[in-house]
């Protein structure tokens, strides 16, 4: 196997790697900057046909202690051993540099341990707890390991220059900083300075986020990296997006497809809870914002930039979701929110800036909507939805046919569940994200989905806003039939209060807390027996659950009928009605004592009057 240091040729094809690797949810994001600025630290697997197959680095904190990270494998090679090999080469790097100590966090435990590794904790490595582990959304649940590998004493080597992420170098005196890291002080952050160098923007390609580049350049001198989450919005929003951002004044664009990770890991979570904001918004645009904040963080990690920023505006629900995803990741970083700071007061206010920068933009005066898209939702706000009283003008509506419009003939859906989630549709298996993006397709041609809410905003005023949510709806309406048929009565009343509580959350920004998470775990316990399938009509703009089986049903013909008394005897009946009206029956018998009567007794109408 050939491994060897890293070359700048390699840096695309590390990126790609750790790329794929940070879509699982296995790394963290590494920019292509951040590995040409570490290159050095970098080793490399190559396959004989000269493909990159592996990948790791080594991360120094101090002289003394060092991460073995980005440890990726190419699918191509798993099983091979290319892994051990190239961590091996790392260990022999880490001795020729007279390291004495590395360190990984990990859930492949057993291979490290093959290599020479030692469980330990992670208390042990302050430096790494307060670098990654605590921006990470699993710090509370953490399922990684801490493994160590002591190499022997170090030469003392106090002019030692150790290259940081960003691409620049500090010159320490390790010796002090080595101590008070044994004491549990770390150094402190560069990020605790007030002035910015590098802010990532979550960016959207819209007037607001487009008009916010230049502006950051202009009042804070800083470099801008704009960070776009693929979350199923498709054309609407993503076409052009890189050259737009570029020609903004952006220094950089990351443009990540997490459309699988929003479904998998958000969407579907939600729809297993049940959770419906005032009975009828099914949260798209609330739950996104938790997963963009997070890979917004990340990125900031790995790109070593100093803030973050966000285009929601001061009245609304969004910068309490993006800032408190961020205090939840990463609290040092600063928050840069234009809104509430710049001299821009309205959209037309946006259009002139934009237009006096040469940004540009799809917006015009004549028709200004403020619309979010995913793969769940679309919204609508602005415009002549200001007025609440008004009719949506037809042509505001992106995705769903107008009812009026759809087939005058129904469409039947079957939907497959396992355990809560969603599986396949009409029997053909699909992953999660297909699944939502079929049955929009199927809700929106029939005009399913849409809702005009009047709603209750977080900060204490209300908005006025139109959702189209096809597949959701359906979902939704799925799932409901099918828990009707599994959960018992106490479970199904009791999950329906704490769906309300969890609608709230969500809607609230509260994705990364401890309540939320609880709840989580409540609702899938729940969700064990939620197994079968449900088919519904789709006609003119409404779903209609036509039928429901599951293996898990407690619907019993048996236990229902009136015709056979071998499973209920209905003479039971009259004990159990006594003792569930008992409380009932003593009120009453305290009023009627001594010739008293209920205070429902019915009036004496012999006493009236006829006219």
């Amino acid at each position: 196997m050939n491994i060897r240091p890293a070359r700048e040729t390699d840096i695309p094809a590390i990126l790609r790697l750790v790329s794929d690797h940070a879509r699982r949810g296995d790394l963290l994001p590494r920019s292509a900057l951040s590995i040409r600025d570490t290159l050095h630290d970098w080793l490399v697997g190559v396959y004989p046909d000269g493909d990159i197959v592996a990948c790791v680095s080594l991360f120094y904190y101090t002289p003394y202690l060092a991460e073995v990270r980005s440890l990726a494998v190419s699918d191509r090679v798993k099983g091979q051993g290319w892994g051990r090999t190239i961590v091996k080469e790392a260990i022999n790097e880490a001795r020729h540099r007279n390291v004495p100590t590395l360190f990984a966090l990990t859930r492949a435990v057993d291979f490290f341990q093959k290599v020479g590794f030692k469980i330990t904790v992670k208390e042990r490595f302050p430096q790494k707890v307060f670098r990654d582990c605590s921006i990470c959304p699993l710090l509370e649940a953490c399922d990684e390991t801490a493994v160590v590998l002591e190499l022997g004493p170090a030469e003392i080597q106090p002019n030692l220059f150790i290259p940081v992420t960003g691409g620049a170098s500090v010159h320490a005196n390790f010796e002090d900083e080595t101590l008070n890291t044994q004491k549990g002080v770390l150094p402190m952050s560069s990020k605790s300075k007030s002035k910015v160098n590098k802010v990532v923007l979550a960016y959207s390609g819209g007037l607001d986020t487009s008009v916010i580049v230049p502006w950051l350049k202009e009042n804070y001198g800083c470099e801008v990296i704009c960070f776009c989450a693929d979350i199923g919005q498709g054309d609407f929003e993503l076409k052009g997006l890189r050259e737009k951002a570029l020609a903004s004044g952006a220094s950089k664009v990351y443009i990540e497809d997490l459309r699988h990770e929003f479904a998998k890991d958000f969407l579907f979570p939600m729809l297993q809870s049940g959770a419906i904001y005032e009975k009828e918004y099914l949260l798209g645009t609330s739950v996104a914002r938790p997963l963009i904040a997070k890979w917004q963080v990340a990125i900031a990690e790995a790109e070593g930039a100093d803030a973050v920023a966000h285009g929601a505006t001061g009245k609304g629900n969004d910068q309490v979701r993006f800032e408190l995803t961020f205090k939840a990741l990463n609290p040092t970083l600063k928050v840069i929110a234009p809104w509430r700071e710049w001299e821009i007061r309205s959209r037309e206010d946006a259009l002139a800036y934009a237009k006096k920068h040469n940004v540009p933009v799809v917006h015009t005066e004549k028709s200004i909507y403020s619309r979010d898209a995913n793969l769940w939702h679309i919204s609508h706000e602005g415009g002549i939805l200001e007025d609440p009283s008004l009719e949506p003008e037809k042509a505001m509506f992106l995705f769903t046919v107008d009812p009026e419009d759809a087939p005058n003939e129904a469409e039947v859906v079957k939907i497959d569940f396992e355990q809560g989630l969603p599986t396949a549709v009409n029997d053909v298996q699909l992953p999660p994200a297909a699944i939502i993006e079929k049955l929009n397709e199927l809700g929106a041609k029939h005009g399913v989905g849409r809702v005009d809410l009047v709603e209750n905003r977080l900060v204490g005023m209300k908005s006025h806003g139109v959702y189209e949510t096809p597949g959701g709806t359906i979902l939704y309406k799925a799932h409901q039939a099918l828990e009707s048929l599994c959960l018992d009565r106490d479970t199904l009343h009791f999950k329906e209060q704490v769906a309300v509580r969890y609608a709230e959350l969500v809607y609230y920004g509260k994705w990364y807390t401890s309540l939320r998470e609880a709840m989580q775990v409540f609702v899938d316990k729940t969700q064990e027996p939620v197994t079968g399938w449900v088919k519904v009509k789709l006609y003119k703009g409404n779903v209609i659950t036509i039928g429901r089986s599951s293996p898990m049903s407690l619907y019993r013909e048996d236990f229902a009928t009136f015709g056979k008394e071998d499973v209920y005897d209905q003479s039971d009946a009259v004990g159990f009605i006594t003792l569930f009206g008992l409380q009932m029956k003593v009120k009453a018998m305290m009023e009627v004592s001594d010739g008293g009567k209920t205070r429902y007794s019915a009036p004496d109408y012999s006493k009236f009057k006829r006219d």
